[in-house]
This record gives C-alpha cells, structure tokens and sequence, in this order.
C-alpha cells in the first residue's frame, strides 16, 4: 500500500489533493466499512501474514523496521526518549520530562532549537551509522495501556514467541548450535540492532514482572551521564535463552572462579565487541542480564586479564563495551577484580593525553607498541564512577594513586629537560608517589587557572571543559573523606573567583563540578570556600540562568549566620533579582524579602524550607530509596509518638 501511494505521487498534478493520498484513503476507508474485524484482529492477521517472510525481513533495509514495529505492538511496549527536549510536542501540549520530573531539576541552561543545516552524505554511509541504530534501539521502554487487554495478550503471546524462534533460526532442540548465520546477522546493519531489540524487549518483559519497589540510587542524569535503569530477566526465561544462542552458550558447563571452558562463547564475545553493531548487543546484555551471569561474561571474555582488557581498551569499538562493563558492574568483588587490571593500565598514562600528530613513519613504530598514546578518559571517567558506587575505600585508593601515577608519566614525559637532568630518580619519584591533586585537576579539566583573577567577566564567556574529566572529578568529591580531601582542597585553591564564577555559570562544570561539592559530603568545607570567592558575584550569578542553581544551593549549604550575610548581600540587587524568572526564584530561595521584613519573618521562612525539606526527604528517602524503606523507621517514631 506505502509502494502503491509513492508510485501514484510520482504522477502528481500539482492540485490540492495528490492522487495517491486519494486513493489510500479511499482504500483504508474502504477496508474498515466492509471489514468488521477489530484493530488488533486486523494486526494478528497481518502478523501472521509475515511470519514466512520474517528471516528475509530481518537484513532488508526496511523490513527490519516493520519487524522491529511488529514486536514492539506484540510485547505490549514503545520506545521514549529518556532525555526528550522542552516542548517537543507542541501540538498536543504536552510537557517533557526536561520541563517537569527528575530531570528539571537538574537541567542547565535553555535548551534553543536550532536551525538544522543539510549536510553531504559521507559516501559509504547508506547502511546507516552504529550511533543512529544505538539511538533507536537504546531507548528507554514503556507498557502501552492499549495492548495489555486479555485477549490481545493471550494471541500476543503465542504469537511473540513463534516470530522470535523464526528469528534466532532455532531448531527446536536445546542443543548448543557452532557459531553460523545467527551470530552474522548481529553485526548486520539491519539484523543488529533488531537483535538488540529483542534482547531487551525479552528483558522487560521478564524484569516487569519480578520488578520491586525499590529504587536505583541514581535517577537519570543527562550531564552525569547516568543513563536510566535497565529492566534485568532472570534465570530460565526466554530472554535468557535468547542470550544463549546469540552468544553459542553452553549453559550445562559451570564457569568458576577465572576458569572458563565454554568452546564458542568467548570468540563470539572478543569478535563483537570490536564490531560496531555487535558492541550495542554486548552493551545490551551486560546491562540486562542477572548477576551471576554478567560475572560470568567478564570471566569468558576475557575482561578480567589485564592484556586482554589493554587490547579491549585500546580499540576504537571495544572500550565502549568496557565502559558499559564497568558502568554495569553489580558488587564489590567485580569492582575489585576491575581496579586490579585497569590500575597498571592507567599508570602508564597512555590513557590520559590525546594523540599526537606524527610522521608516518613514527606512526607505523607506534602502532606496533603496546604503549599506544590514545586518549581513553571515558575509561577514567566509568572506572572512578565504578569505585564510587560499588568499590571499597581500598579500591578507590588504588584507582585515585594510578590516576595520579600516569598524570605524572604525562608530565615527566612532556618535560625533556627535567627529564635529561635526573632521568633515573625524578622517573621513580613521580612513580612512585605520582602528581598532586593540584597538579591533576587542571589536566582531568582541560582547564588552566587564569592568571588574572581580577578581569572583566561576562555572560557570554563560556568554558569548554573535558565531559568525561569533569564527571570523574564529580566521583572523586564522593569518596571517602580521606582520599577526597586532597582534590577538593587543591580545586578551592587552584582557581580563583573569575574561574570559579566561569565554572559556576556552565552547564557541565555547574551540574558535575559545583553540585558534586555542594550536594556532596565535602559541602561542608567547599561552602564556606566558594561562598568568600563568590561573594562578590553572588547577584550577577543569581540573575544567569545557569548559576543560580549554584546561588540556592550555595545558601542552602551555608551555616545559619553567613546565610544571613548573604540574604543580606542580594537584598542590595533587587532591581537586578526581579528582572527575570531566575533571580525572582533565588530571591524566594534565599529569602530576601523576609530579611527586608525583619528577623523574624526570615527564621519563620528559613524554618518552613527545612520542614519542606524533610518532608521529601521522609518520602523519597534519605539514602535515594523508596519512602517505605528509607523513611519508614522514622515515621514508625512519630506515629508512636
């Protein structure tokens, strides 16, 4: 019918209506009067109609999207986006999730639509790139209400797994088949992503039924690069014999300890990941698969030897499912296990520094070296996230001297003169206790202390900060006091108010940077730091749309007397606060007009925030958890009470 309506546009007369859009709507019209079956009749009918056709379907360019459509319908779900702009829809009148829920609240700066420019084609680029087929397949998932009905389930059902046996080219038996047709449509531009639909459409179904009421400890964060919760299947379901055939997994022979004996699963799993198509299907997996197994999948591919996890990072496709690993990691001894191999890697500093242009034949000798010179902070940034979430202090240690050991490499190596002079022991002093904290943060920035803290500043500087170095420092602030003290102590001091006020005012640094110390444990100590650095920009900040995030939280965190000195402070600009949307909202924040009214009325005000504040504390729970667990010992007090 779609073939049939572009043929007839073909011959369009320029009039009001097309030809072609005249007779599918004749047609369609036609088709529901004559026909009395229901919509989901209908579907079933056409389903079945693609059945026989569904293995030739699965590498056709656009076939695999109707295929793609079809099991979506058929497991009751649809695919959004997590981090969807304001006012996507304005027709309906909808609101996104960047205008209300989670992520306003951590939104920075006024997302502007842009005038898109039409790009060449690259040639080559007709099979489609592996980021817009990670786009489409990586999306978050929801239960469409429409197709929960009994019947349309119960035909659903049976239907699903008759098109997934006809996919995954089963042969009825449970027997472990040799790698063949199957694991070449994974890194097919079509068959791929289709593959990684069904791993996590298999998942969802299968993690919404076991699903708790518990809750992750982190939300989604587009600036963190917190990406939302993966449903997770479990053992025995059909999402995990999916798995096994993708993978040619023998689930009969046991994996244990670092002994791994499966024939085929661990070519298959060192072949994909260097693939661009087949790493979204190892991503996929790590993030949806049970505990047990993920740690099995670290043994067999190889990603708990330190050659073989150099070789995964040092690959243009692979570290990326090494980034998915260790953002997906489920307990301490994996954690501790990772620390080990990744430690030597990143004291060498090969990591660190981005590729230096070279002769071509310096590049040949590098690229026969092991110690290729190849910027890896995504690496960084998801090992320091890793030992933040799951790792012990011990394991941060490690990971926080090997960092520091391999900004020192950099420097040594960067200064051929010191270097000459005592080559033997300035190399195994900063080996051995690595560069300060100071000394690190403006390389992990890519941001240098400006020299003149007394210059002009306006709105419309903005900073280009490393993403990835910026989240790492955002972890950092999160360790235990004994390892974060140094780093927050060096970045207070490092840069100056003019600096501090650039970094405030940018969405990353104010998201990653500044949130990471004041909504942090440190907040303590960097209040008091930034709010006397600060303390001259606080009105110019409080109207920016982005820094007066920092001007509430900043306030907030200060002890009761220095945020009476502040109320004070923006008492003075309430011309500048009452211009925009921004400063009305700190002034409401900080409560400025009740210090105009008096003492009394600014304690009243302050005193209110914090029952506000323990109120959603009380439900949302302290620790990130559902109110029933976190909250729930405390108001079992009260109601004794």
């Amino acid at each position: 019918v779609a073939e049939c309506e572009v043929n007839l546009d073909e011959f369009d007369d320029k009039q009001d209506e097309c030809e072609g859009k005249m007779v599918i709507d004749d047609s369609y019209g036609t088709i529901f009067q004559e026909n009395t079956s229901s919509v989901p009749e209908l579907l079933m009918q056409a389903f079945e109609e693609l059945k026989p056709f569904a293995t030739d379907l699965t590498v056709h360019v656009c076939g695999t999207h109707v295929l793609r459509t079809a099991l979506c319908i058929l497991a009751g779900v649809e695919f959004v986006d997590a981090f969807a702009k304001p006012n996507g829809n304005k027709q309906d009148g909808t609101v996104s999730e960047w205008e209300s829920g989670v992520l306003a609240a951590t939104r920075r700066g006024k997302l502007k639509d842009k005038k898109k420019k039409k790009k060449k084609r690259k040639p080559g680029s007709d099979e489609g790139s592996s980021a817009e087929n990670k786009a489409t397949v990586m999306k978050e998932m929801n239960m469409i209400a429409g197709c929960q009905t009994t019947d349309f389930q119960s035909n659903a059902d049976v239907m699903l797994t008759e098109m997934i046996q006809i996919l995954s080219l089963s042969d009825n038996t449970n027997n472990v088949q040799p790698p063949g047709e199957l694991q070449q449509r994974t890194c097919h531009p079509s068959g791929g992503p289709l593959l990684v639909q069904i791993v996590r459409l298999l998942s969802y179904r299968d993690g919404s039924k076991h699903e708790t009421k518990k809750q992750g400890k982190d939300s989604a964060d587009r600036r963190l690069g917190i990406l939302p919760n993966e449903p997770k299947y479990s053992s025995g379901s059909d999402a995990e014999a999916f798995v096994h055939k993708l993978l040619c997994w023998d689930a009969n022979i046991p994996v244990e300890g670092d002994d791994a004996k499966q024939p085929h699963a661990g070519d298959i799993i060192y072949g994909l990941s260097g693939e661009p198509r087949g790493s979204i299907l190892l991503e996929a997996i790590f993030r949806s698969c049970p505990d047990e197994f993920h740690d099995a999948l670290c043994v067999v591919g190889g990603f708990y030897d330190e050659a073989t996890l150099k070789e995964y990072i040092y690959h243009g496709v692979s570290n990326f499912v090494v980034q998915a690993l260790l953002n997906s990691l489920r307990n301490r001894d994996q954690a501790n296990k990772m620390v080990k191999c990744l430690c030597p890697i990143i004291e060498d500093g090969s990591l660190l520094q981005p590729k230096k242009h070279r002769a071509p034949d310096e590049q040949a000798v590098d690229e026969n070296s092991d110690n290729k010179n190849i910027q890896r902070m995504g690496i960084i940034w998801r090992a320091v996230e890793m030992c933040s979430n799951s790792g012990s202090s011990q394991d941060q240690e490690q990971l926080i001297h090997a960092l520091m050991r391999g900004f020192a490499s950099i420097s040594a190596g960067d200064d051929d003169n010191a270097a000459k002079k005592d080559r033997d022991g300035k190399k195994k002093r900063s080996k051995s206790k690595g560069l300060s904290a100071k000394g690190c943060i403006p390389l992990l920035l890519g941001l240098t202390a400006s020299s003149d803290d007394e210059e002009a500043y306006s709105s419309g500087e903005r900073l280009t900060l490393n993403a990835a170095g910026a989240r790492t420092l955002f972890h950092i602030f999160q360790f235990t006091e004994r390892l974060r003290s140094d780093w927050v102590n060096g970045f207070l001091s490092l840069y100056g108010t003019n600096d501090l006020a650039k970094i405030a005012n940018d969405g990353l640094g104010s998201r990653c940077i500044m949130d990471g110390l004041l909504d942090g444990p440190a907040k303590e100590v960097a209040s008091k730091s930034l709010y006397s650095k600060l303390f001259n920009r606080l009105p110019f900040l409080a109207a920016e749309r982005v820094g007066h995030h920092v001007v509430m939280k900043l306030f907030h965190a200060l002890p009761y007397d220095d945020k009476a000195v502040m109320s004070a402070e923006l008492s003075h600009s309430l011309n500048r606060l009452g211009s925009n949307a921004m400063g009305r909202s700190v002034m409401a924040s900080c409560a400025v007009k009740e210090y105009l009214e008096g003492e009394n009325a600014w304690r009243e005000a302050l005193a209110k925030q914090k029952v506000n504040e323990e109120w959603l504390k009380d439900i949302l729970g302290e620790d990130g958890g559902s109110g029933d667990e976190a909250g729930g010992k405390s108001r079992k007090k009260r109601r004794k009470e």
